[in-house]
């Protein structure tokens, strides 16, 4: 069985467009509680990319981290991420 493809392979393949994965990215900093983010006509479990990347739960802790820290932080791990079909 293989793994489902990373945001990023979706991204290089056209699946998903840059824009929704920007999209994605502000809704999770505009809802840091979401458990889950739709990207597309997909979605990825928060809760998975927080515990695989200590930094980015660090920085979203983290009150003197700038928005665009967050943001580029956010969309590194969301790239990595395997998202589940809607």
């Amino acid at each position: 069985m293989t793994n489902p493809a990373t945001i990023e392979t979706l991204l290089q393949q056209g699946a998903l467009t840059e824009e929704e994965v920007q999209s994605a990215v502000n809704a999770w900093l505009a809802m840091p509680s979401a458990t889950r983010i739709p990207v597309g006509s997909h979605e990825v479990v928060v809760g998975t990319l927080l515990r695989q990347n200590g930094f980015l739960a660090k920085t979203m802790r983290d009150p003197d981290a700038s928005e665009g820290l967050k943001k580029a932080a956010l969309r590194k791990v969301l790239l990595r991420g395997r998202p589940e079909k809607r």
